[in-house]
């Protein structure tokens, strides 16, 4: 990446930012946050920037400068007094977390200061949150321990009460797609489709390069245009397709979520051009939903989307 740590999260982030350039000028940080993000990578970036913020050599007006040799290395994982822990497999487990103490026990290798980065911290198994919870209730002044989450709601209550908790704000399509725009070769409209279907950078470049997805689209996109031209095609469409190419739950999903932004696509250009079929679409945006809930109940993909092209139809 060619833009500093910094820039990245400020754009990501310039609210948030803005308040921690405060606490940062004033060398206020506390000793432990919990940070959530739908996007893993938003967090690891935003702690990144944090830890740059305490092991900075040539601070600008107190922050970090990105360019010195501690913010380099931190960003590139190669400074030794900032841990990241991850899971091991499915979870984190407390042999990681006893390991990772016993490096904490030592002073730190470059400084007396340390930081530990917990990425996807609702995987911990409830020893390994544990095990940190000592860390926690009686912290070195010098120490600092940045939990990363997608779902607070699976942190320990424990954990949870003895952290700072922040939470980032999703990132603006628009950053969605200038992240897409530098790693696809996709077109314009294409790269809108999939910044609406994500909801984070990380996972719109996962979908980009998903081959179900790229396979599938067109598909999909042609069930679209049979439903909104009334093409009775669009109920036969269900079985001798979509069945076919979507026998996984999350490709169902997929396909109604994609035929849901097509919809609302076409709703904004009637919007735009003051047509007149807004509120039947709007209508079939309501349909659409309603689908996606029942197949949320268990209903089969197939009855699900069968009823809906009948009700889209009419």
């Amino acid at each position: 990446m060619t833009k500093q740590l910094r820039e990245r999260v400020k754009e990501d982030q310039p609210q948030l930012v803005s308040q921690f350039e405060k606490v940062i000028r004033h060398n206020k940080l506390t000793h432990a946050y919990l940070i959530e993000n739908q996007d893993d990578l938003i967090t690891y970036e935003f702690s990144l920037w944090l830890a740059e913020s305490i092991f900075c050599l040539t601070k600008e007006e107190g922050l970090p400068c990105g360019i010195c040799v501690n913010c380099r290395r931190i960003e590139s994982a190669d400074f030794p007094d900032v841990n990241v822990i991850e899971p091991d497999g499915q979870t984190i487990k407390v042999d990681q977390v006893r390991e990772i103490k016993q490096t904490f026990i030592r002073s730190g290798l470059e400084s007396r200061k340390k930081v530990l980065i917990i990425r996807q911290a609702e995987k911990m198994t409830t020893s390994a949150a544990n095990s940190l919870l000592k860390f926690i209730e009686e912290p070195d002044g010098m120490m600092y321990v940045f939990f990363l989450t997608t779902n607070l709601n699976k942190i320990l209550p424990t954990i949870q009460s003895r952290c700072q908790q922040v939470y980032l704000k999703p990132v603006p399509k628009e950053g969605i797609e200038r992240a897409l725009e530098l790693e696809t070769d996709f077109s314009n409209s294409q790269i809108k489709i999939i910044a609406e279907l994500a909801d984070s950078k990380e996972k719109a470049v996962e979908l980009s390069r998903d081959e179900w997805f790229n396979g599938s689209k067109e598909t999909i996109t042609k069930w679209f245009h049979y439903l909104t031209n009334h093409n009775a095609l669009g109920f036969v469409f269900v079985q001798q397709y979509l069945v076919k190419i979507a026998k996984e739950k999350e490709q169902q999903f997929l396909v109604l979520d994609l035929l849901l932004v097509l919809y609302r696509f076409r709703l904004n250009e009637e919007i735009a051009s003051q047509g007149m079929n807004q509120k039947q679409l709007t209508k079939s945006i309501e349909l659409i939903i309603n689908a996606r809930q029942k197949m949320e109940a268990n209903v089969s993909f197939q009855n699900v989307c069968e009823q809906l092209a009948w009700q889209l139809l009419h």
